[in-house]
């Protein structure tokens, strides 16, 4: 209380209302698995890093496109007609992430174990990658469909970390699927042993799509001998000298990311080298050599040098010199801004650097250069100064390297895209005068692909939380974006699914309905023998409020513990509960019957909780459950006049 010394007017402020209880968000999915890249600021940044997103085109942004799919065989008739295609992906996360939002889903994280560059998909890298997750505390359920394509032991590793990481922080759940080849879940049920199963939540079988999968000529070249089905042979020759560009381009990034620190461009990469220099993790001399590096790789791509040309090669078959040409312009034409970029930054290091040596201009590149730039080659003779002055030389110097660095990375970036763009002509050209490509374009990218279902899944949560609320079992759910399930199950074999007598995990089935589609037809947790947490809406409903009341209860935290502080904290919490009971989501006629919340000396403290600075209040909620089973009861009635 204030105290109050001088005569005057004091004015005071009473609190009335009383704390009120900020529900948390329950439908905040996180997934875990490999991208394309990881990107923010600087190579590599956000890898095993969760990262809110909001919509697939902020994913692209900063994680890339989806995986290529392998195109394994291609079967047509004598004609051409297209019969059928087998293709392959082992990367599921970004098919998932396009049904989570199909059906429903929206902000969500995103944690990047690893690109599509990787050998193969890791069970030690995901687990990592859950564990990652753990950083963030918005998450609600957990997901990493990648992880469905290892082998039955080792996606139980995954899956029982992530059961781990629910169990322990109590705010969240798994998603979990099962391997393709297990969808009746027995290999699934003998490896994921018996802890959390009421913080784990699977789904069988898995789904078939029919997302665009932009397969193109590149995809299926090595895969259809198309030389022998078209007279186009100018065009296929032209197709395969943009081709050969655009893989030296790919070539050359990763040179790049090799001198740059695994940098994924030139752009970053020297981005992080001038970071490094201006922190003092770097001398003036290794950043130069690192400039002088990509230098020598940047002349190298308007040269003959295999390993770092972008040049066009002899086109293959019928292809004219007029195209080589106009292919080597797009190239020449792009270099030369960059070229003379470097130039003019060589000249203003020449004064400068004691280790700027006539490298550049007396090299096994001098006739090319002479042949883009004209009169603005370099001097053969370069200038020297001491070595104490080289790190401030280039300080002085950085505005111009950071300039010609640009230039070049704008035109790498250009030459990629011109010969992308003339590629993606020719194939148009290809597209539209050859009918057996044609056919076959067509024919792989209407074959229907598979995927687990547990993106979808994470999307019909946030779609019934969204529209019903946590408490209404996500299940009876059609879903968006689905051919149909892979596996159909007989009355018995889905019997077994939902109750399981012997190892009491229940495992979800998603089943096709005439004239309903897909539906999903399960709401149990993997304990399914338990009372208690059976269903997953249940389980749900419970982490919502038990985080959305251990966050606004901390206002409480060093409160005199008193009957005022009592008070207070048991009416926050019963106003909360309060109004979830007219919302629908505790089952009574009153809100006693709903509810209870205990906190009192006596009944829920003893003297000694008090003197050891304890506050207990005890929560009991009779939370809906959902109408498993209908029975309706026939019976013939005796006719009574």
């Amino acid at each position: 209380m204030p105290t109050y010394h001088t005569p005057d007017v004091y004015i005071e402020e009473i609190s009335v209302f009383p704390p009120s209880v900020a529900e948390v968000e329950t439908s905040i999915p996180a997934f875990i698995g490999y991208t394309e890249r990881a990107d923010q600021i600087t190579a590599g940044d956000l890898a095993m890093t969760p990262k809110r997103i909001s919509s697939l085109l902020e994913f692209e942004t900063f994680y890339g496109e989806g995986p290529k799919y392998k195109v394994m065989s291609v079967d047509i008739d004598d004609v051409g007609n297209f019969i059928k295609a087998e293709i392959s992906n082992n990367y599921l996360l970004y098919d998932s992430l396009r049904l989570f939002f199909d059906n429903g889903g929206g902000d969500c994280y995103i944690v990047s174990v690893g690109t599509y560059k990787q050998k193969e998909i890791d069970r030690a890298t995901l687990i990592d990658g859950v564990q990652a997750a753990a950083k963030a505390d918005e998450p609600t359920i957990l997901l990493f469909p990648d992880a469905a394509t290892l082998s039955a032991s080792d996606l139980a590793f995954v899956q029982q970390a992530a059961l781990k990481q629910c169990g322990e922080l109590k705010d969240r759940v798994a998603v979990l699927d099962t391997r393709y080849d297990d969808p009746l879940g027995e290999k699934f049920r003998d490896q994921i042993g018996i802890n959390n199963l009421k913080y784990g939540a699977a789904y069988t079988p898995w789904l078939k799509l029919n997302y665009s999968k932009n397969i193109g000529y590149a995809d299926i070249k090595e895969t259809v001998a198309l030389r022998d089905l078209t007279i186009e042979k100018d065009i296929l020759g032209t197709l395969f000298a943009l081709d050969c560009i655009i893989d030296d381009a790919k070539v050359l990034d990763e040179r790049i990311a090799t001198l740059s620190g695994a940098a994924s461009t030139i752009s970053k990469g020297f981005a992080i080298k001038v970071t490094d220099y201006k922190n003092g993790k770097i001398a003036g001399g290794n950043l130069f050599s690192y400039v002088y590096d990509i230098a020598k790789l940047i002349y190298g791509c308007a040269c003959g040098d295999r390993d770092t040309k972008l040049t066009s090669p002899d086109l293959v078959g019928d292809g004219t010199p007029e195209k080589t040409g106009d292919i080597n312009n797009i190239i020449t034409g792009n270099l030369k801004p960059a070229l003379t970029a470097l130039i003019a930054l060589e000249k203003e290091l020449s004064t400068k650097l004691e280790f700027y040596e006539s490298q550049w201009g007396q090299s096994e590149y001098t006739p090319v250069w002479e042949g883009i730039l004209g009169d603005n080659m370099p001097p053969a003779s370069l200038g020297n100064i001491s070595a104490s002055d080289e790190n401030g030389r280039i300080d002085e110097a950085l505005p111009g390297i950071q300039k010609a660095f640009s230039a070049v990375s704008g035109a790498l970036s250009a030459i990629v895209s011109a010969v992308m763009n003339y590629r993606t002509l020719y194939e148009k050209n290809l597209y539209d005068d050859f009918p057996v490509y044609r056919n076959i374009v067509k024919g792989i990218n209407n074959t229907l692909t598979v995927c687990p279902p547990s993106g979808a899944i994470a999307g019909i949560y946030a779609l019934v939380d969204n529209q019903r609320g946590v408490w209404k079992a996500p299940a009876n759910v059609s879903l968006n974006g689905v051919i149909a399930p892979t596996h159909t199950f007989t009355a018995s074999q889905t019997d077994a699914l939902n109750v399981d007598p012997v190892s009491g995990k229940s495992i979800n089935a998603i089943r096709a309905f005439a004239g309903k589609g897909t539906l999903v037809w399960g709401a149990r947790t993997l304990a399914g023998n338990d009372n208690e947490w059976r269903y997953i809406s249940v389980r749900r409903f419970f982490n919502m409020v038990e985080e959305s009341i251990k966050k606004s209860t901390y206002w409480a935290v060093f409160e005199p513990n008193d009957a005022n502080t009592w008070v207070k904290v048991r009416g926050m919490i019963e106003n909360y509960l309060t109004q979830k009971w007219r919302e629908g989501a505790l089952a009574g006629a009153t809100t006693k019957d709903a509810f209870f919340v205990r906190c009192a000396l006596g009944i829920t403290m003893s003297a000694q909780d008090i003197l050891e600075g304890r506050l207990n209040v005890e929560i009991g909620m009779a939370v809906v459950r959902p109408a498993e089973f209908i029975i309706l009861k026939f019976s013939h009635k005796l006719q009574t006049s």
